[in-house]
């Protein structure tokens, strides 16, 4: 096995490097962990227990009261919420359980592609070429706990594979946690599709439908459109503008063509819950990975009313 170690002191280099030669904003995306086949997530948790080396950051409070902090595996590099304070301490062990499902899956997803590396690593060795110069397959650029109520939570991750060549690829992901049902959901596709939109190579318009746990089923054309259609006048009215095509640093927002609007139809989307509505991000290539001034756009929960779906979670967000 290549030691990692040789790689620490060139991760400033790698990074460097990605910025200016393989723009994030540019890469393609990769959702599901079932492309990696990792197993029963209900393992993932002793996982991360075992292998973890953890270092505690410091503690942050939302609007609310609720209170957390990272838990960073020093190994990996990847970093997950955990919550410190909440009211009702049932939820809180669950919400903590939950989280420590998502750093072991996410743990395995970089162990995964740390393979790949060493195969490339030891092909380039025979080949005379230089090394990745990199210090974990995985580079968390985004990641933050949005949201957290008495029922639901909600956590927003995004991260670069390395990669040897100009395209890396990204970890995309957009969950919303139900602590009292012990379920994680995201971004599905519908019935009769196998994925929605980052892993299917199928140019199929019907693929960009979704439907988001209980909150959401848009797997009807005509309310999916009529949801993309708020989404986008909410965007035209807040006066964020997205960058121009010939904007020279492609990582501060999206990029916009006249007749190509960066929310529409055929566009993939990253979901997640804020205090003030509904976090829809693109996820296509022209924008960049991380949350930028223009990206994502928040739809008000009372303005999303029309396309919840009843039960337990509409009426904890329109609370």
């Amino acid at each position: 096995m290549i030691s990692r170690s040789r790689y620490l002191l060139c991760h400033a280099i790698c990074l460097f490097a990605m910025f200016i030669g393989a723009s994030p904003s540019r890469a393609d995306n990769r959702y599901d962990w079932d492309r990696y086949g990792l197993g029963d997530p209900s393992v993932w948790p002793s996982y991360f227990w075992q292998l973890a080396r953890i270092h505690l950051g410091t503690e942050h409070r939302l609007s609310n009261g609720v209170s957390w902090r990272f838990q960073t595996d020093i190994r990996s590099g990847i970093a997950i919420p955990r919550l410190t304070w909440m009211p009702d301490k049932q939820k809180l062990r669950m919400a903590n359980h939950l989280l420590d499902i998502v750093q072991g899956g996410e743990m395995l997803v970089e162990m995964a592609e740390w393979r790949g590396i060493e195969v490339e690593e030891k092909f380039r060795a025979k080949a005379g070429l230089p090394g990745l110069l990199v210090n974990h397959s995985v580079t968390q650029w985004d990641v933050d706990l949005t949201y957290a109520g008495s029922r639901l939570m909600s956590l927003m991750n995004a991260a670069v594979i390395a990669s040897a060549g100009n395209k890396p690829d990204a970890l995309l992901r957009g969950l919303i946690f139900d602590l009292e049902r012990g379920t994680i959901e995201h971004a599905r596709a519908c019935p009769g599709r196998q994925s929605y939109g980052f892993s299917d190579p199928s140019r199929d318009p019907s693929r960009f439908l979704f439907r988001y746990g209980e909150l959401l089923n848009l797997c009807d054309r005509e309310h999916y459109r009529a949801f993309i259609a708020l989404v986008r006048d909410i965007d035209d009215k807040r006066g964020v503008p997205h960058l121009s095509p010939s904007a020279g640093d492609r990582t501060k927002g999206c990029i916009e063509y006249p007749e190509r609007p960066v929310f529409r139809e055929e566009q993939e989307y990253v979901l997640y819950l804020t205090f003030a509505g509904l976090a829809v991000q693109a996820a296509g290539p022209e924008c960049a990975i991380t949350r930028t001034p223009d990206n994502p756009v928040i739809v008000p929960y009372r303005l999303l009313e029309r396309f919840m779906l009843p039960g337990p979670w509409r009426d904890e967000l329109l609370k």
